[in-house]
């Protein structure tokens, strides 16, 4: 799994603008995206990870926002409410579900965890889902989103070929790496 979320974040990168504002979901391909970020980059990143924040904390080139909010440590990441949310005005949110169902979209464990990914979508513009091949055709307790609200999902080429296919009639723009 750690060569495929590699791979993922290496792709995502082409999805950063530089100068913007993004916001990056908690999980371990965040976590490597965020450590893949080119140096003078200039952009500034809102995060619900403290995972996240971590890996940029020291980085002088990035303004970095860390949501304040109930920590779900499970997730290591903070709840994000629309009020730790509000005014955000993001370019683009990397989101990470827990499963990508066909038919009822990006799912999360529990409901706390859904309306916070939801919330992230909702503060941006663009929104690139980050989900290995694993996470495929899993349906997850609380559905936040459907998959044609995601403009771009990146997944692994482990993804087998049908699965695929389905799912490329049912997102905008699907990247396998």
């Amino acid at each position: 799994m750690a060569a495929e979320e590699e791979r993922i974040a290496a792709a995502a990168l082409a999805e950063v603008p530089a100068g913007g504002v993004v916001v990056l979901d908690a999980g371990t391909v965040t976590e490597r995206l965020a450590a893949r970020l080119p140096v003078g980059l200039g952009c500034t990143v809102v995060t619900n990870s403290v995972s996240v924040a971590s890996v940029l904390a020291a980085r002088t080139d990035i303004a970095l926002h860390l949501i304040g909010g109930r920590l779900d440590r499970r997730a290591g990441a903070a709840v994000a409410t629309g009020r730790e949310v509000a005014g955000v005005d993001a370019d683009v949110a990397f989101v990470v579900p827990a499963g990508v169902s066909f038919d009822r979209g990006l799912s999360s464990i529990d409901p706390v965890q859904g309306r916070s990914k939801r919330t992230l979508m909702d503060a941006a513009r663009s929104v690139v889902v980050l989900a290995g091949h694993a996470r495929v055709d899993d349906d997850r307790m609380t559905r936040f989103a459907a998959l044609h609200e995601a403009d771009c999902l990146i997944t692994g080429t482990e993804l087998d070929a049908g699965s695929a296919a389905r799912l490329a009639t049912r997102v905008q723009r699907l990247l396998r790496v």
